[in-house]
This record gives C-alpha cells, sequence and structure tokens, in this order.
C-alpha cells in the first residue's frame, strides 16, 4: 500500500472496479480500491443479471443503451468471459393498461436509438409458451437485451484491474475521509492514513455511510432485494422477463436453472443477508402463476442483498458542490450491475477531464434541490402491489 494515490475508491463492487479499470485503461495508474469485505460482497454478486436499456425515460435509456453497447463486447475488451447471453428482454404487460403504457415507451425508445417494438398478447405467447396465458396482454420485446454472469464480471474487472496495476486492497475498511478547506486530502484505513485528492464513494448500499465521513446526507434508503434459483430443467424460457404486474423479473441460465426475484409485500425492513421463508414464498407463488410449469420445481438456492435507493429510483454520479474531490457513484438501486461498464467509464471520462459527460449530468445530486428529478415510470420498484382478478380468477400479485 502506497502513502499517496491519484484516485482511491471505496467500494469493490462491480461499479468501483469498472471506475478503476477504466481510469488505468485511460492511463491513470497510480489508482485504489478499498473493499471491506470481499470483492463483489455486496449487491454486485446479489442480482439478477439482467442487461436491457428499454426503459420508459431519456436519461435512463440514453445512460443504459450506452452501457448496454459496451456489454455486447466487453468480455473481449477484459479478456474474461463475462458469459452477456443475448437471447432478448420482453417486458411483460398483463392489463391493457400497461400494454398502453408499453406502446408509448416504445415510441420513446425508438425515438432515442433503441431497437425495440411492441407485441400483442397473441406474439408475447408465441415468443414464450410457457407463459400464463391470462398474463399475456402484450408488451415490449428488446432483442439486444439479455443477462450476464455477476461474479464473472465482477472477476473480469477486478483481474483487468489488477492487470493494469490498480492497486486492490479488499478487507480493508475506510473508516474516515480527511476534508480540509472543503477539499478531500485523504482517507483513513484499517491500515493507516493515505493521501489522496479525489475519493469515490462507490459503497453501494454503505455509501449513505460513507458519506456521512465528510459531514454529507444522501437522500438514500437501503432496500433488501431476494433472489432464487431452481434446479437444472429443460429451457422453455429464451428471453429474459420482467412484469410490472408482479413486480418480478427472471431469465433462464444456460444450463437451466431458472433466476428470478421479486419485490415482496409488506415485507419488514431489515438489512440482514439472511434469506426468508416470506419471500420465497412470495416469489415462488408469483413465477408459478406466470408459468405454471414451474410448480414442484425443486429450489436449488436462495439469496439476498441490499442496495441503496434515492426517492425518484436514479443513481448519484459525479461531483457534490462544496467538497472538492469527493465523487459519486451511488444510489444504483437493483440496476447498478446492468450500469456499470458505462458507469466506469462515462465517470472514469469525468475524473480526468473535469467535464460532466453528458449522459450523466442529470443524475447529480443538486436535482434534489433544484426539484429536476428523474422520473423513470418503468421501473419494477415503484409500482404498488394489490391483488388483481382477471378471467383466469384471483391473481397473487
Amino acid at each position: 500500500m502506497q502513502k499517496n494515490y491519484d484516485v482511491i475508491i471505496i467500494g469493490g463492487g462491480i461499479q468501483g472496479l469498472s471506475l478503476a479499470y477504466n481510469l488505468a485503461k485511460k492511463g491513470l495508474l497510480n489508482v485504489a480500491v478499498f473493499e471491506k469485505s470481499y470483492l463483489g460482497s455486496g449487491a454486485s454478486s446479489r442480482n439478477g443479471e439482467m442487461v436491457r436499456s428499454a426503459f420508459a425515460s431519456g436519461e435512463w435509456i440514453r445512460l443504459f443503451n450506452k452501457s448496454l453497447k459496451i456489454w455486447e463486447t466487453l468480455s473481449h475488451e477484459i479478456d474474461f468471459n463475462v458469459m452477456f447471453t443475448r437471447r432478448g428482454y420482453l417486458i411483460l404487460a398483463s392489463s391493457p393498461e400497461k400494454l398502453e403504457a408499453c406502446r408509448t415507451n416504445v415510441k420513446q425508445q425508438n425515438k432515442l436509438g433503441v431497437d425495440t417494438y411492441l407485441l400483442t398478447g397473441e406474439e408475447v405467447k408465441k415468443l414464450v409458451p410457457a407463459l400464463n396465458p391470462c398474463m399475456a396482454a402484450g408488451g415490449i420485446f428488446h432483442p439486444k437485451g439479455g443477462f450476464a454472469r455477476h461474479d464473472a464480471a465482477v472477476w473480469g474487472y477486478a483481474r483487468a484491474a489488477r492487470r493494469l496495476k490498480v492497486d486492490i486492497f479488499p478487507y480493508t475498511e475506510v473508516t474516515g475521509i480527511i476534508v480540509k478547506s472543503g477539499a478531500v486530502k485523504g482517507v483513513g484505513t484499517s491500515q493507516g492514513n493515505i493521501e489522496t485528492r479525489i475519493v469515490v464513494n462507490a459503497a453501494g448500499a454503505h455509501a449513505g455511510r460513507v458519506a456521512g465521513m465528510v459531514g454529507l446526507k444522501l437522500p438514500l434508503e437501503i432496500h433488501r432485494l431476494e433472489m432464487i434459483v431452481t434446479e437444472p430443467i429443460k429451457p422453455f424460457l429464451r428471453p429474459a422477463v420482467s412484469s410490472q404486474d408482479t413486480l418480478s423479473y427472471m431469465h433462464q441460465t444456460t444450463r437451466g436453472e431458472f433466476v428470478g426475484g421479486a419485490e415482496v409485500k409488506n415485507l419488514a425492513p431489515f438489512t440482514s443477508l439472511k434469506s426468508t421463508r416470506e419471500a420465497v414464498q412470495d416469489m415462488a407463488c408469483k413465477f408459478t402463476h406466470l408459468f405454471p410449469g414451474l410448480s414442484g420445481v425443486r429450489l436449488m438456492r436462495q439469496w439476498a442483498g441490499i442496495v441503496s435507493k434515492t426517492p425518484d429510483r436514479a443513481a448519484l454520479l459525479g461531483p457534490v458542490k462544496d467538497i472538492e474531490g469527493f465523487i459519486l457513484s451511488a444510489g444504483w438501486g437493483g440496476y447498478g450491475f446492468m450500469g456499470a461498464p458505462v458507469g466506469g467509464k462515462l465517470m472514469a471520462e469525468f475524473i480526468l477531464s473535469g467535464e460532466v459527460p453528458p449522459e450523466i449530468k442529470p443524475f447529480n445530486l443538486e436535482r434534489f434541490k433544484t426539484g429536476k428529478l428523474i422520473i423513470e415510470p418503468s421501473l419494477i420498484g415503484q409500482a404498488k402491489i394489490k391483488t388483481t382478478t382477471n378471467k383466469c380468477g384471483s391473481s397473487p400479485i
């Protein structure tokens, strides 16, 4: 460990590692990453692995479409197979109201260069024959979307960063940030103080606590997400799928496991990484309603992760006013994995040039003072859970 670094990144998840790699790739070699646990120990290895750019707002579409393009060639770029699998991404609509929203979103996506198209209910049933027909009113199909392996992406970025001489310190906690005259001067760690003029807060669910080290209170809440994985079964689901009606998202791996997660109604808030019976029951109910053929399939494993979310559910990216050298890459919520390639690239461009790239400019912290919030209506976590009744009877959503 050196006594001085040009940039110190707090957080050894995929966002922090992507940034470190991109900084070193562009020639800034005196970079260090500090992670209080093992690399990827947060949400980076506890997410749904799904990748898309088919959103509703211009801000999200521009940012994540750039990220999707990087995912397409990422394995070649970092010389590590991240298992990006382009099978398409279906945003499922199970009601006429949701289908009408999809129609509006497709127009916006196409206008901004995203290749999506609207599907009728019959077209959805043809694309995913295993789907409960009562849940197939239509949807958006995003052919270039898909999924990648979260562990592989973390390992790939870490190895690529180390190859470019980035210093990475797992199990080394940053205990404080030294600020003098409104500017960052260094950090305190479990192994002593280190000088630096730039600290990037990429601490995921712990970003609020890290911000507190400089006396800053971020508009963040910690949310808990859970996932389940089944035993390998015969392939039945080609595209990745998200369903606003059930607040769930899912895909089937190349080995046959069904992987899915969901927002859970009335689950008591807590930050433990222990899985809960309530969550697995909720997910099993939703997934067997969407795909009746899953009934009786054995559960192989279950995991939980915590993330930080802003009130408008958009990330916090860029500099902090009045604290020179303190930079945010936080509040990604459940979308930090799919946004990691673009997050690391654009944040590196900002650090090296001093100019905020247009794609991340709207995601600044000041929007919560100016009122210029980013409204993204297509997110799973913003919908309300309720029980509905359709021609198939009561739906457990």
